[in-house]
């Protein structure tokens, strides 16, 4: 469970953590040099049976992907579940997860995520028909459809993996994507088998203000990752002139969005350019690729 500044919300995620009804765990706590209250509740915890280590870092890194690699290089479980410290879990999320890796070609299982405001309120989505059943795809076909140039897995909480894949997953490469990191850590799982996905709403995706995610994409820089992330990854496929209109449409109504400063959208647009797809048009394809998606 990594962690910086998320004290208001910090003993909710614990005692959702600890409330587990797998028990075959252990817990692994990083906290990012926080300036809130943080330290002081998880030492609360730190002599807990399940909790394995309190590591503090005496400053931020800046980099949350960092974070992820340092608790990595200590998890010994068969299993990882990266629980980012201002979700909320579902008592059963666990078991429905390692249940679903039991399955031996399977390397990674997460599931739909409802999505609460500061306060604990679930917050309206709408989702595509895909999300509504339980499934399980090949991981290259899950790439292509859904990781290559959107980010579906959206919430590190909501997933768990297999541990032995990370001996495929250049962790080193992930953690210079600061802003888009999971997406390429995702795919670089995915690669490697099945894909499980459980449609019941098992994790809580917390949204508010101090989310490391707001700032990046006001700056831009997520999107502008992401076209570095989509030109490492797209020679692995025959992508249709459809599959790269669709993607390009996609980013060109991210850099749209309010939420994105000019100064972001600039350099969001001076990096998707460079994709003969990108413009107008592809926003077009998109939305008629959505409609299609939504039947």
């Amino acid at each position: 469970m990594p962690n910086y500044n998320h004290a208001s919300f910090l003993k909710e995620r614990m005692d959702t953590i600890l409330a587990q009804d797998f028990h075959d765990f252990e817990l692994i706590i990083l906290d990012d040099a926080s300036t809130d209250d943080s330290l002081s509740i998880l030492r609360e915890y730190e002599n807990h049976p399940q909790v394995k280590t309190l590591l503090v870092n005496q400053s931020n890194s800046a980099n949350t992907f960092v974070q992820w690699q340092k608790g990595l290089e200590q998890a010994e479980g068969e299993y990882i579940w990266i629980a980012e410290s201002d979700d909320v879990a579902d008592k059963h999320f666990l078991s429905r997860m390692v249940a679903q890796l039991q399955n031996d070609d399977s390397v990674l299982a997460f599931c739909r995520s409802k999505w609460i405001d500061e306060k604990g309120k679930d917050l309206k989505r709408s989702y595509d028909r895909l999300w509504h059943r339980n499934f399980q795809m090949d991981g290259y076909e899950f790439v292509r459809r859904y990781l290559l140039g959107y980010c579906t897995i959206c919430n590190a909480s909501a997933v768990v993996f297999k541990r032995e894949v990370l001996a495929n997953v250049d962790i080193s490469q992930v953690t210079k994507f600061t802003a888009s990191g999971d997406r390429l850590f995702w795919i670089s799982i995915a690669l490697q088998g099945q894909i499980s996905y459980v449609a019941n709403p098992l994790n809580s995706f917390r949204q508010h203000t101090n989310k490391v995610s707001g700032s990046a994409e006001y700056q831009g820089l997520n999107i502008v990752q992401d076209h570095e992330i989509y030109r490492l990854i797209s020679p692995r496929f025959e992508l249709t002139s459809h599959e790269k209109y669709a993607i390009c449409g996609y980013h060109w109504k991210a850099i749209l969005r309010t939420t994105v400063s000019d100064d972001g959208k600039l350099k969001a647009i001076e990096a998707w350019k460079a994709e003969p797809e990108f413009g107008r048009l592809a926003y077009l394809v998109y939305l008629l690729h959505r409609a299609k998606e939504k039947c």
